[in-house]
């Protein structure tokens, strides 16, 4: 499995994801802190937020997929799976920092869900390899 991760292919598709997902982090993180003692009332520009997420994973996952025909999925999953863990690791030192706490089935979930967007992403990429291809 990993002898087919095409290092470059990863890296691009993670900088694509970081590009798009980290200001799209901090933007959502900003608007969510709620220190009204409780109060439902968040901002819904959280949810733009979060679609620029999906975005980015989307991108970073199509990125890597084009990128690396042997295995273009686990490329693409690779690729947005690596960018989450670089966003959580510095949100998490900062969560830490001020005292608040980690959820373990959090990441893991959101892990997996971002994993799961970068191989939808892969598809698309590849997708778009073959039209340009049988286009030529």
């Amino acid at each position: 499995m990993l002898s087919a991760l095409n290092v470059a292919a990863v890296r691009r598709g993670a900088l694509i994801c970081l590009v798009i997902a980290a200001p799209a982090a901090v933007i959502s993180s900003l608007l969510a802190d709620d220190d009204s003692g409780g109060s439902t009332n968040q901002s819904n520009w959280v949810f733009v937020a979060l679609a620029a997420g999906v975005i980015a994973y989307l991108a970073g996952g199509a990125a890597a997929g084009r990128r690396a025909t042997p295995a273009p999925f686990a490329n693409g999953a690779a690729a947005t799976l690596s960018a989450f863990v670089v966003v959580q690791v510095i949100f998490g030192i900062v969560r830490l920092a001020q005292g608040d706490g980690l959820s373990p089935i959090g990441l893991i979930f959101n892990g997996l869900l971002a994993a799961t967007i970068g191989v939808v992403g892969a598809g698309i990429g590849v997708w778009r390899a073959l039209r340009d291809t049988s286009s030529n």
